[in-house]
């Protein structure tokens, strides 16, 4: 029982320590953040800190992690809210972009205030997180998948099918996003995101 609760206090130290550090990225870069920073900012002394990291560069790259792990819950949580599967993949869709926007806007915004040196680190992060984020929305279509094929809203489709339609649902919203907002495409993002949905819709219906 000990060992749990420790387990746990632990977990709750290193959930706080990667928030503070997020708010402190935002504010200062990355770069200019050091481990004296997030130990005073959590009011705990940087020996400390290293029991649960061993430098700044791996608690910026948990602090990705977390990022991953954050918009992975926002869209299962409202994909679960979500009744038909209509509904499940439209959302997700929606979610999908508004999370992705949101955390942009964040990254850009700390990409701005490091200095090149930093920077090869901060791409190689961001590619890891870009995966990281891949992972979670393939997980997420496939368990919409799977409840749609078990309650009959929804044919069987293999599992080649699921990380192929996968890919096509998370690829086209990063398509349909950097087009409209890093192109100024004049097409209308709510309705390229219906359509999307639909077709995927139509296709796991047969």
């Amino acid at each position: 029982m000990a060992k749990t609760a420790t387990t746990d206090n632990d977990a709750l130290v290193q959930e706080e320590i990667l928030r503070v550090a997020l708010r402190l990225y935002k504010k200062f870069g990355p770069g200019k953040v050091t481990m004296d920073d997030i130990g005073n900012a959590t009011g705990r002394s940087r020996s400390s800190l290293y029991y649960y990291y061993k430098n700044r560069d791996e608690v910026f790259q948990a602090v990705m992690g977390q990022i991953a792990n954050d918009v992975a819950r926002d869209i299962r949580k409202a994909v679960s809210e979500a009744v038909t599967l209509d509904q499940k993949i439209h959302t997700f869709c929606v979610t999908k972009l508004k999370t992705s926007e949101e955390w942009k806007q964040v990254l850009k915004a700390m990409w701005s205030s490091i200095n090149a040196d930093d920077r090869p680190g901060h791409m190689a992060a961001v590619s890891t997180l870009h995966k990281r984020l891949i992972y979670h929305e393939s997980n997420i279509i496939r368990e919409v998948l799977s409840a749609s094929v078990a309650d009959g809203q929804a044919r069987a489709v293999s599992p080649a099918e699921q990380d192929m339609l996968a890919f096509i649902i998370s690829s086209g919203l990063r398509g349909i996003r950097n087009e409209i907002t890093e192109h100024n495409d004049p097409h209308d993002v709510k309705v390229a995101i219906r359509m999307l949905a639909d077709v995927v819709v139509k296709w796991l219906r047969g």
